[in-house]
């Protein structure tokens, strides 16, 4: 079992804190790609670091493609917040279609420790 770091922006780092969002969606790269089921993740808040949230992962959902990705995940937690995925997709800049064509998507699902 590993542990791995991430940072979260506010809204995200609060809805997982309050056990409202038991699913973190990113781009599958190199560091992603050593991520287990069972491995635990600490969310660091980024505008305080000190400030985190224990995750233990639960599942590991591969995708090529962000639409895929959400359609697949969308009941999940997204429908709280967009109207459909592609509604998702759209408001996902962040990722450029290079990156997700080279690494594909990840949906990490998991279980709030501490």
């Amino acid at each position: 079992m590993q542990n791995h770091e991430m940072k979260l922006q506010e809204q995200p780092f609060y809805l997982i804190k309050e056990n409202i969002k038991e699913v973190e969606y990113r781009l599958d790269d190199e560091k992603r790609q050593k991520i287990n089921v069972g491995d635990t993740i600490t969310f660091h808040k980024v505008d305080n670091d000190l400030e985190t949230i224990q995750v233990t992962v639960t599942e590991l959902k591969h995708y090529k493609t962000l639409l895929e990705m959400y359609t697949d995940t969308f009941n999940m937690y997204l429908n709280n917040y967009y109207h459909t995925p592609l509604e998702a997709v759209k408001d996902t800049p962040y990722y450029t279609n290079d990156k997700i064509e080279q690494y594909g998507c990840l949906a990490i699902l998991f279980k709030k420790t501490k």
